[in-house]
């Protein structure tokens, strides 16, 4: 029964997936400083990748935590996280209108989120954004703000906010998840430049594995 629940409750995530895509479009339509031709339009991004991340996220966690608050507010979490990836694997992007209402929201949810309190969630922004700004700031002088930039370090708050942070070993949610991203991101790193799907002057991404770091944590806390 609890299988057949976390089925119909992945496709819930898939059909959110769907919509979230929707929403990456619409913003990608709207931003001013894209030029014509980075308006891609619709692409797998939006038909697969955001519909079976949506699917796989709400399955999993529903397998994990069945009905509750818990698996509502990691659902939402689930959805803002993963536009975050597709519009940054897109378009090298991520957007201060997803950034910061997140990280508002992120607050007012720990009230009600496990393990989570106000000053956890507003100690998680602090040490996440803290923790990548050392990274922008060289990225801004000597890449011309080409690899690691701004936006990263807002999302590394939008995890902190989900998170949380404490000073109790338990509690380090949020460098726990700063550094399984950054993880995630070397090995992916090392299979493209073996595999010779990139090389050294090329440059990824941050936030997909930010992301999936976020989503590891979540996912153990």
């Amino acid at each position: 029964m609890r299988l057949l629940e976390a089925a119909l409750w992945a496709l819930v995530g898939g059909g959110l997936g769907y919509l979230v895509g929707m929403l990456c479009l619409y913003l990608e339509g709207g931003i001013g400083e894209m030029e014509e031709w980075e308006r891609a339009g619709r692409s797998w991004i939006e038909n697969f990748l955001l519909p079976g991340l949506g699917l796989v996220g709400f399955f999993m966690f529903f397998a994990r935590e069945g009905v509750g608050t818990a698996l509502l507010i990691h659902s939402l979490w689930i959805l803002i996280l993963i536009q975050i990836l597709a519009f940054d694997l897109k378009h090298r992007l991520i957007l201060d209108v997803v950034t910061l209402p997140a990280m508002v929201a992120g607050v007012a949810l720990s009230l009600v989120s496990p393990d989570l309190s106000p000053f956890r969630s507003l100690f998680g922004i602090a040490v996440g954004g803290l923790a990548l700004l050392p990274f922008a700031l060289v990225s801004s002088l000597f890449q011309h703000g080409e690899g690691f930039g701004w936006g990263d370090v807002k999302l590394g708050m939008v995890i902190g906010a989900a998170t949380g942070m404490s000073l109790s070993y338990g509690g380090l949610y949020t460098l726990w998840a700063l550094i399984a991203g950054t993880l995630i991101g070397g090995v992916v790193t090392v299979l493209l430049l073996v595999t010779r799907r990139l090389s050294f002057r090329d440059a990824l991404p941050y936030g997909p594995f930010l992301v999936l770091g976020c989503g590891v944590i979540l996912y153990f806390m």
